[in-house]
């Protein structure tokens, strides 16, 4: 949480928190202070172990630093604001000696210039996505000519043997399907002729049955 703090600290050159959090942060910020004033390799390495954020420690090495080159300590100081509401913890500003309040810091963007380059950003990506689209649209219609010529080859490719062997399935297959066709005509002819004659029979039982009874049974003669 302190490490969060400090980057916090140097980042934006004020923070807000309780006093006893800026106490213990003021310390180790004047520690990370005093460790860039040294300024050698070996002393960017002890900071980068403690904040491991390297745009923070190049911020502290490069640029902050130059502000406390004639300053022998009292690198930050802590504004008390009284009370919080809820738990009325003790709360306070920590910040950096030399710092002017809504000034930016060495290499940080004001918000206008953070939109400015977000806005500049998305016109590159939306750039990128369209020319990535275009290549990938000149690719597929590539992959389609190609597998087009393939086929026209394969085709043109084909020797007359096949084409004979290709041309007799055909054929064959036709014969097969007339035959089919012919079979299917005969069996429904069959079928109603068979109807018809069923029909017919039963024509001639009803009318010898209804004479029967009409004439009525015959008298034997005693």
């Amino acid at each position: 949480m302190l490490r969060q703090l400090v980057e916090a600290l140097f980042l934006h050159g004020r923070i807000k928190t309780t006093v006893a959090r800026a106490k213990e942060t003021r310390r180790l910020a004047e520690r990370m202070v005093t460790l860039a004033k040294k300024g050698s390799l070996h002393h960017r390495r002890l900071a980068m172990a403690f904040i491991p954020r390297k745009d923070v420690v190049n911020r502290l090495f490069d640029q902050i630093v130059e502000w406390y080159k004639e300053r022998q300590g009292g690198y930050t100081r802590i504004i008390k604001l009284g009370s919080r509401a809820g738990d009325a913890a003790a709360m306070a500003f920590l910040e950096l000696v030399d710092w002017i309040p809504g000034a930016k810091l060495p290499g940080q963007l004001t918000k206008l210039e953070k939109s400015e380059t977000g806005e500049e950003a998305g016109a590159d990506k939306q750039k990128a996505k369209k020319t990535s689209k275009s290549k990938e649209k000149d690719k597929t219609k590539k992959a389609v000519e190609t597998s087009a010529q393939k086929a026209g080859a394969k085709k043109s490719a084909k020797s007359p043997e096949k084409e004979k062997k290709i041309s007799e399935r055909k054929a064959e297959k036709d014969k097969s399907r007339k035959e089919k066709a012919a079979e299917r005509e005969r069996l429904k002819k069959e079928n109603l002729e068979k109807k018809s004659k069923h029909k017919i029979a039963l024509k001639t039982t009803v009318k010898k049955a209804r004479k029967v009874f009409k004439e009525g049974p015959k008298k034997s003669g005693s």
